[in-house]
């Protein structure tokens, strides 16, 4: 920066002294001239000329204009290389449609369209109704039909069970007409209870068998129209108690006596 300022000091000192001497040299031809013809009156002071004005300060480095042009964003074009796939031409010749396997014809056989018919039988209705009956359940009744006739046969309790029977039978659809051939048995009752009896006993011998201690305590049982009687003896009282709780959930069971249990050891 100091040699800069040198240089302008010593341009502005060149510049003055050539100015003086073009001063001096007009104030010559003045005097020379004025013998001759008058000259216009020149003003003796020069007027100084205007001398530059040097800045000591740096300048700041200009700084770069934004450009406000805007530069078209590079547009990616779709590649030409990857060509279609060809797509097959139609031929000439039309394509075979596939034809639907054919379906076997049902057979319309009489033997064949009378197996599909739905098979039912008014004898085995007839016994189904009976079977229903809570009356009529214990007894084991025949039923045969001729046409629309039904006959009931066998052997019952009371002499209100032959009516029972008749209606029921009566009241399934395509009964016309009911012909019964049922006996009065007085001893049935007395068969069927034991019977019962005899069911329910081997039931509860099969609960028992199911159970280690039940079955390790080898109890009797019997029962009498309905009643359960257990006997034997068990080390502990309440092998009894597991015994009855077994004996009640058989169906037909009315009671369960352990009377007849007793305890070892005792006299």
């Amino acid at each position: 920066m100091e040699s800069l300022s040198v240089s302008r000091i010593r341009l502005v000192l060149a510049l003055s002294l050539l100015w003086t001497g073009s001063v001096a040299a007009a104030a010559d031809s003045q005097e020379k001239g004025q013998a001759s013809s008058p000259m216009p009156k020149l003003s003796a002071e020069p007027k100084p000329s205007a001398e530059p004005k040097l800045s000591t300060e740096p300048k700041p480095p200009a700084e770069p204009k934004p450009s406000t042009e805007l530069k078209p964003s590079i547009e990616l074009k779709p590649s030409t290389d990857a060509k279609p796939s060809a797509e097959p031409k139609p031929s000439g010749e039309p394509t075979p449609k596939p034809q639907p396997a054919p379906q076997p014809k049902p057979d319309l056989s009489p033997e064949k369209e009378a197996a599909r018919k739905p098979m039912g039988s008014l004898i085995l209705t007839v016994k189904l109704a009976l079977l229903a009956d809570p009356r009529l359940f214990q007894y084991d009744l025949e039923v045969d039909a001729d046409e629309q006739t039904v006959t009931l046969a066998g052997r019952v309790a009371h002499e209100e069970d032959i009516g029972d029977a008749a209606a029921v039978a009566r009241a399934v659809p395509g009964v016309q007409s009911v012909v019964t051939k049922l006996h009065i048995d007085k001893t049935l009752a007395q068969a069927l209870l034991k019977r019962q009896d005899e069911h329910i006993t081997a039931l509860i011998k099969e609960r028992f068998a199911r159970s280690a201690t039940l079955k390790a305590a080898n109890f009797d049982v019997k029962t009498e129209g309905g009643i359960v009687w257990l006997s034997g003896s068990v080390r502990f009282q309440v092998f009894a108690l597991e015994a009855a709780e077994a004996a009640r959930h058989v169906p037909g069971v009315r009671a369960v006596k352990t009377d007849q249990v007793r305890l070892e050891g005792e006299s």
